[in-house]
Formats: structure tokens, sequence, C-alpha cells
């Protein structure tokens, strides 16, 4: 799989900027903090950022200072395959619970087996119950000077304030479309692949700022293919040009709700990706909006007002966030057509 082949190793391979030049500074300094926590949505690269960290501390061909991990030595080769006994790494969905953190709290007292720091990543940390809060604060205000925790999550707003207060906290955003194409090429030189340059772009915009979920879209255009055009990025991820998002718009300017649902449920039929869909719509909708305050410097054909636009988007950016997760995929995009609808039928 290319998102473990080309797995960042080093401070330096990490996709976002922000986070690369952030470590680097804490790793440079000398000062390894206990605990860090990193924050961010999927796909953004906080456990290779931790596993980097594991072993940037206990690299043993590190100077006196702490900087990038060899790669090279054994502690490092142990971190990288997964078979060091002092990187220990728990789910915390599926350990959330009191007795797992005070198991944790009383392994934690023993030494490191063979590196200087045993290092503890705890992943969706957001999932522990409360009395696991509690348990794990007071490893974290007295740790053990071998000891360092790394706490990952996409949730970090139901973390307990106490928690994220003794952590060096990173924020780890939804790369931006050149930090994803930047990964992209990396995969692309290392497979030897020919790819048109928007399709860069097209993949970024899909896969909605996840460095994994890009390498897993290219991955899938590369089975079989070493040249890959944008014409098969629509095929293949279903964003085909025969389904626009104009036709909706139209058929609700023209307030047919029945053609403006037909639409939607042909897109589907056809094989359309939905999100890709309201992505483009969205954009539509937004060029509408600025173009109706005279802000746009891309014109677009647009019978909306800038009331009828407003109201589109913040109906449309709902139903994208539903479309993700509907048993009925394309139901969120129908409801958003009738509420449109029946709005304007009330003015």
């Amino acid at each position: 799989m290319f998102y473990l082949k080309y797995r960042p190793q080093k401070i330096a391979e990490l996709d976002l900027v922000e986070i690369r030049n952030g470590l680097a500074k804490v790793l440079s300094s000398g000062h390894i903090p206990h605990a860090f926590l990193f924050a961010g949505p999927r796909g953004t690269g906080k456990t290779s950022a931790a596993r980097i960290i594991a072993k940037a501390v206990n690299c043993e061909r590190r100077s006196e200072g702490i900087g990038e991990p060899c790669n090279k030595c054994s502690m490092c080769k142990d971190i990288t395959s997964g078979t060091a006994l002092d990187l220990i790494e728990i789910d915390a969905a599926s350990n959330r619970g009191i007795d797992d953190i005070r198991n944790l709290r009383e392994k934690i007292k023993l030494a490191p087996i063979r590196a200087k720091y045993k290092v503890y990543i705890i992943d969706e940390v957001h999932m522990l119950t409360t009395e696991a809060f509690n348990a794990l604060l007071k490893t974290l205000e007295e740790p053990p000077s071998h000891a360092i925790f790394i706490l990952c999550t996409t949730e970090p707003e139901k973390l307990p304030g106490t928690i994220i207060s003794r952590c060096l906290y990173f924020n780890f955003k939804k790369g931006r479309v050149e930090e994803i194409v930047h990964c992209l090429k990396k995969v692309i030189k290392g497979e030897k692949l020919e790819v048109e340059k928007e399709v860069l772009s097209e993949i970024a915009k899909y896969t909605d700022g996840s460095f994994r979920d890009a390498q897993k879209t290219l991955e899938q255009l590369s089975l079989g293919n070493k040249k890959i055009t944008v014409e098969m990025f629509n095929k293949e991820i279903g964003k085909s040009k025969a389904y626009r998002p104009e036709m909706l718009l139209q058929f609700l300017v023209e307030n047919k709700v029945n053609e403006a649902i037909l639409e939607v449920n042909r897109a589907v039929e056809g094989g359309a990706n939905l999100r890709s869909y309201t992505e483009e719509l969205l954009e539509i909708l937004r060029n509408c909006l600025l173009q109706s305050i005279g802000c746009s410097d891309r014109p677009v054909a647009c019978q909306l007002n800038r009331v009828q636009a407003v109201r589109l988007i913040e109906l449309f950016m709902r139903a994208g966030k539903e479309v993700k997760t509907a048993i009925i995929p394309q139901l969120p995009l129908e409801l958003a057509i009738i509420e449109y609808v029946k709005q304007t039928e009330k003015t």
C-alpha cells in the first residue's frame, strides 16, 4: 500500500509544513516534553509523527542533542517495523476503561527494556471514559523520567482541559492542495508513474486534506496503469463530467423540485461521487455569491441573487457533511432541495 510504503520516516519528510517546522524546533532544543497532544483530522500524519519522535529520542546514533532519527540503528529499525518493546501503542477506542489505564500506570513504573525512553502512543484518546481520564491525569502530573506520552485525537474538544494543559499541543490541520500534491509527487517518483498535472489537484480536492486518502486514491488509479489521465480520474473515482451541478442549480432557479431530485438520482445511478458533486456545487454557489456582491474574479453564469446563494450554501454545506455517513447517500441532498423550495415558497 502506498500510504505505508511512503510513510514519513523523518521530521523533514512530514507533509504538513507547520508540523514539520514545529517538531523540528522541539527536537533541536534538546528539551523534550513528557507529553504531546496531536489533534486533527484522520490521515494528516499524527501517528507517523508520533513514531518519528519515538525514534528520534531513542536513536542509538544521536549525539548530545536530539535531531532526526538515523533510521539505521537497531532501535530505529525496531520502531519502524513495529517490534520495539519500549514503544507501546494503545487504541483508546478498545482500551478506554479505568482498568486499562491503571494497568498502564503500573507498567510505566518499570524501566525501559532497551531504549532510553518508553514511548506511549494513545490513539483516539478522546474515547477514554471520565474515570480513565482522571487516572491518566495522575500519570501526566507525575510522569517517570523515562516515559513520554503522545496522545492522538480527531476530536480534541472532547478532552478535559486538565489533560490538554499538561501536553505540548500540535494542531494537525487538513493538508493544503499544494501539500497534498507534494506528497503525491514523492509517490509518483518512487513508482515511476506518469500523471497529468491536473490529476494531482483533483485528487487533493477529492480527498479533503487527507494525505492517506490521497495516496490510496492514487494507488487505485495506478492499478494496471503507469500513465494516469484526468479522464481516468473522472471515470474511476466517479466524478463524471456527464453529471454537472449546474443542471441541479438550474432546476432550483426554476423551482422545479421533482426535476432537481431526479437530477441528483441520475448522478448517483451514473456513479458520480456525491462528495465531489457537492463540493463542485458549493464552489459554483460561492462564485455566485461573490459575484452578487462584486467580489468575484471568476465570473459565472448565475441567475441566483445573494439571498438565494446564501440559502443554498447553508443547506448544501450541511448536506455535504451528512453525505459521508448517510445510509441513503443522496438523501441529505434531496432534503436540502426540498427545504430550499419550501423556503422559497414562503417568500
